[in-house]
């Protein structure tokens, strides 16, 4: 006897999945669950895209749905065909999702200048903050990469943090996808800014994928391209 199918409609996708799912058909499966939904591995580890709830906060590969998490054993075959998402029984319903691009603003030059004047400040924040240990066990590691790219004014230095850490997502992969979005907002307005960040993106786009797990690896390309994590929690209306 057939089960009954279960539609689940998304309500944001982010827009390297989008680009990605809607290409054509793809088929994959359930890697894991994690608190908020389940990761899904596409075309023999091509790509990465959790489905989670709006409880989570978005990201470029992301897809956000309705409801309760999903669940679903390891290994579950997925498809992807026009408009829809296939785990089992369950169709995500694509179609009707808002697409989000979580595009970094550009800055100006007055911009540049407010945020320089802010720099004191900042750096009273993040020496305040260095005074409390870290659980971290790769932290010592991290920063001193970040001493020497400071101290060398080199962007290639902070190619030492891609895969440092831990797990699908290792923190030096974190701090080097802050790094690129947070000077991705000001290379339009700053010659400097716009020279690092071409070494940055050219170096991000030949290692990565070899050097860090995929996950991390399209965070950091997807940073290349300005699209980064959305804040922004809680449900909200489709397109």
């Amino acid at each position: 006897m057939n089960e009954k199918l279960l539609l689940i409609r998304a309500t944001r996708i982010g827009g390297h999945a989008y680009r990605y799912l809607t290409a054509r058909p793809r088929t994959g499966r359930v890697v894991s669950s994690f608190s908020g939904g389940i990761n899904l591995l596409f075309e023999n580890a091509e790509a990465f895209v959790p489905v989670q709830t709006a409880s989570v906060a978005l990201h470029p590969w992301a897809i956000e749905i309705e409801g309760q998490p999903l669940r679903f054993a390891e290994g579950t075959p997925v498809s992807v065909q026009p408009g829809q998402l296939s785990v089992e029984n369950t169709q995500i319903v694509l179609s009707e999702a808002r697409i989000e691009d979580l595009q970094l603003p550009h800055s100006s030059a007055t911009d540049v200048a407010i945020a320089k004047g802010n720099f004191l400040f900042l750096k009273q924040f993040v020496d305040k903050a260095r005074k409390t240990p870290s659980p971290d066990p790769f932290q010592q590691q991290i920063d001193a990469i970040l001493v020497r790219w400071h101290e060398s004014g080199d962007p290639r230095m902070l190619f030492e943090l891609i895969g440092l850490g831990a797990g699908a997502t290792p923190s030096g992969d974190d701090v080097l996808v802050g790094i690129v979005a947070g000077l991705s907002l000001f290379e339009s307005a700053d010659d400097r800014v716009e020279e690092a960040m071409f070494q940055l993106r050219s170096g991000i786009q030949k290692t990565a994928h070899a050097r860090t797990p995929l996950p991390s690896a399209q965070m950091l390309h997807a940073a290349c391209d300005r699209s980064c994590l959305s804040q922004e929690l809680g449900p909200r209306i489709s397109r």
